[in-house]
């Protein structure tokens, strides 16, 4: 009997299960599990680029078998016909870090152990940020490159140049080979009191000022992508007052709805509104929001 499978039979009789190293796959369904926190086996699929969610539910059955994935799943989500919501463990931190070092930090696989128990509004908001990602991509990037990155909190939080109140999603959009356009992008769904919209819009303002900011990039253009047009209209509002109580011309807020960013078909399509502290909104591209850098 050769060394490997005497090594093999030893691990059999001590009842140790042989596992296969995480393949490439895997460790990219892990990945994005860790970048937005929960996603759908739809989201995934798209990660993975296969044609359908189905393709990968026996591959997201053995990494929740071996509990490096877990899922929120119950009686109400059937009635409802909503799909599971899949989560990273701590354990499936571990496993990604050791195979890939420096892809996790402590801040956020610490919070890994409460994602049983999160509220139905965090989770939901989760999906929603890497729904409106994938969005973004889809519209603003193409086959030929790469036009157009997300980041999300888990990548904010290891560094002082964002906020302590971090976006839902930093962009950083490259509308042609030489140029760089920054964003930071908020998702108001509804979920959160309208207070709290207004005080997260004000905390850029006192950000810009306190901040640590790189010097030689132009501070990032403010996106909201509001739940309807109402309540779009409602954050404009207070925006455009905002911006004259600031007093300060190097800053861009912008808002569009959640239709309005799904319908668009081109990426010079004008679906943001600029909001203007002394005229009305004016709707622009993304690409004619701010002066590229």
């Amino acid at each position: 009997m050769s060394e490997v499978s005497e090594v093999a039979a030893h691990k059999r009789q001590s009842g140790v299960t042989y596992r296969r190293p995480l393949n490439t796959q895997q460790l990219t369904t892990l990945h994005y599990l860790y970048w937005y926190r929960f996603c759908t086996s739809k989201q995934l699929a798209v990660a993975l680029q296969k044609s359908s969610h189905k393709a990968i539910q026996a591959k997201l059955q053995i990494l929740e078998a071996q509990g490096l994935i877990g899922k929120r799943y119950n009686k109400s989500y059937k009635l409802a016909g909503r799909p599971a919501e899949y989560f990273i463990t701590p354990k499936g931190a571990r496993a990604l870090e050791a195979a890939k070092p420096g892809t996790t930090n402590p801040k956020t696989t610490k919070s890994l152990y409460k994602n049983r128990t999160v509220s139905d509004d965090f989770l939901r908001h989760c999906t929603a940020i890497r729904e409106t990602a994938q969005r973004f991509i889809a519209l603003y990037s193409d086959q030929a490159a790469r036009k157009l990155q997300p980041f999300t909190k888990t990548y904010m939080v290891q560094h002082s140049t964002y906020p302590t109140w971090t976006p839902d999603l930093y962009l950083q959009y490259h509308p042609t080979k030489n140029t760089t356009q920054h964003c930071f992008v908020d998702i108001w769904d509804g979920a959160k009191p309208f207070f709290v919209t207004v005080r997260k819009t004000q905390n850029y303002i006192k950000f810009k000022e306190e901040g640590e900011w790189y010097d030689d990039i132009p501070f990032p253009a403010i996106l909201a992508v509001c739940e309807d047009k109402k309540a779009q209209t409602k954050l404009n509002r207070q925006m455009k007052r905002i911006l004259n109580d600031a007093w300060d011309d190097e800053l861009i807020f912008a808002t569009t709805t959640k239709q309005l960013l799904y319908e668009a078909e081109k990426p010079t399509e004008k679906i943001w509104s600029k909001v203007d502290p002394d005229d009305d909104v004016e709707l622009t591209s993304l690409k004619g929001l701010m002066p590229p850098l």
